[in-house]
């Protein structure tokens, strides 16, 4: 709609964008500049406003539509002063036109800081997407800055972008298009941090500061600007904060970590890590997932903040041996007669033993312990496992060996009922023939000496037997037994 000031949202990023409120503590060096449009109750042009991009709303213009403060068009003047009684048409929001004291709905409000007279810059944006303020400087390499200004939405919604370029080489430092802005009748602040960065060569750089509209709205996008800044933000000496989680075990990983202090904080800091065995990282805390002998010793770290000043630092990193875990054994293979192990250790002064023998059991802090197993046809294996740890480390190590299980065969058994030897191969892929090659057994549960529920003769028989080896491979033993009652 005519005769309504549009609003532009400042979203301004510098590595790192910041939309939020200016505040107290801020301390600057220096001031490169700060706008606050003087006290004004007649509308004057803004000497930063590029020629081109909005029109200015000149009250002694012979022509109506440069006269009123129309859709894209400005002035800069009292907000206060916007409506003149002499002639009405400079009407522009929707307040009385006629009197200092509004009435309407969008009541007329003071520049920024209260200021009597103070002037503000009145913009009715309408669909101008071009620049409301433009300026170049010359600023000091390896500094912070930071650009803000105010807004005051006085007919919704608005939208604006700040603009930071390098002049000398055209190169854009940060730009964004920002939220819209609906919230109308209060000023609210709008801040970028950008950095200058060090220069090789030059101690200064061109640099252009713009406020740009970047929204397209007849009805609405109405609003003042008002205290544009742009000032040295004060910054700490960059300093390091280095460590790691060192002394670490043998196989246990390595962190490193560094924590700046200083300098640009909110933009991103560089890391270049160095270490034993060639190791670099740019990671800001690196980890070495499995630490070796050879990566103890000294780690450095340059750190360069976004101004480029940059910190060089080192810390020692311990890596701590592990205990002896290896283990003799009595004997690597079992069966049902020789199901017996013993283990021995070598034990240290400090260092306690864990052992694991591989069927469910454990032992703790023996260092020759003796151990019988249960064996049946559904285990090939038992893997046991020595854990050795130090007392004032922590650090361990591990060691396993494997004991592999072989099915005994007896030759002869007594299936008379005693409860001893009743059974031949129980829990055993198994197979009996008598010797004209009848199959008289064939399964899992073991022979029982019977044939058809009958027992059978007192003689010599042939079995087959399936069984898997600790490598899962599928074996066959074939052999005869002798059946005596």
């Amino acid at each position: 709609m005519q005769n309504r000031i549009k609003k532009s949202l400042f979203v301004v990023y510098a590595f790192v964008l910041s939309v939020s409120t200016l505040h107290s503590q801020t301390v600057f060096n220096d001031t490169i500049f700060f706008d606050d449009f003087g006290q004004h109750i007649t509308r004057v042009p803004c000497p930063y406003m590029p020629a081109g991009s909005y029109t200015f709303a000149d009250p002694t213009s012979t022509a109506q539509n440069d006269i009123v403060i129309n859709d894209n068009h400005y002035a800069v003047i009292d907000p206060r002063h916007i409506a003149d009684e002499h002639p009405p048409f400079y009407f522009w929001t929707s307040t009385s036109p006629y009197s200092l004291t509004p009435t309407g709905a969008r009541p007329y409000t003071t520049d920024h800081t209260g200021n009597t007279n103070g002037a503000v810059m009145v913009v009715n944006a309408g669909i101008t997407l071009n620049y409301l303020y433009k300026r170049t400087v010359t600023l000091k390499t390896g500094h912070l800055y930071r650009f803000s200004f105010w807004i005051y939405v006085v007919n919704k919604s608005s939208q604006f972008a700040m603009d930071v370029t390098d002049s000398t080489t055209n190169t854009m430092y940060h730009s964004s298009p920002g939220a819209l802005l609906d919230q109308e009748g209060s000023w609210i602040p709008y801040s970028i941090d950008f950095p200058v960065r060090i220069s090789a060569t030059d101690s200064t750089n061109n640099v252009i500061v713009d406020l740009q509209n970047t929204h397209q709205q007849i009805n609405g996008n109405d609003y003042y600007i008002d205290d544009i800044l742009l000032g040295t933000f004060q910054t700490a000496p960059l300093k390091n904060s280095i460590g790691s989680n060192s002394p670490v075990c043998k196989d246990s990983p390595i962190t490193l970590f560094d924590n700046p202090k200083g300098g640009a904080q909110g933009f991103p800091f560089a890391f270049l890590w160095k270490g034993p065995n060639g190791f670099t990282s740019t990671k800001q805390f690196p980890v070495l997932d499995k630490a070796s002998l050879p990566m103890a010793g000294k780690y450095f770290v340059t750190v360069t903040d976004t101004l480029g000043h940059s910190v060089n630092d080192s810390v020692n990193v311990q890596v701590l041996p592990p205990p002896a875990s290896d283990f003799l054994m009595s004997k690597n293979t079992i069966d049902s007669r020789k199901n017996t192990v013993t283990f021995e250790v070598n034990p240290k002064v400090g260092v306690h033993y864990q052992w694991n023998f591989g069927d469910g059991t454990m032992d703790s802090d023996l260092v020759s312990p003796t151990h019988a197993y249960e064996i049946n046809g559904d285990t090939a294996e038992y893997v046991v496992t020595l854990k050795a740890i130090i007392d004032s480390t922590g650090c361990t190590s591990t060691t396993s060996q494997t004991i592999e299980v072989t099915p005994f065969v007896p030759n002869v058994f007594t299936p008379n009922g005693d409860g001893i030897n009743d059974i031949f191969m129980a829990n055993f892929d198994l197979k009996i023939f008598d010797r004209f090659g009848i199959l008289l057994y064939q399964g899992t549960q073991g022979w029982d000496g019977t044939y058809k529920g009958h027992n059978a003769d007192p003689d010599t028989y042939f079995y087959v037997l399936h069984y898997l080896d600790a490598n899962k491979h599928l074996k066959t033993k074939k052999g005869y037994v002798m059946l005596l009652r």
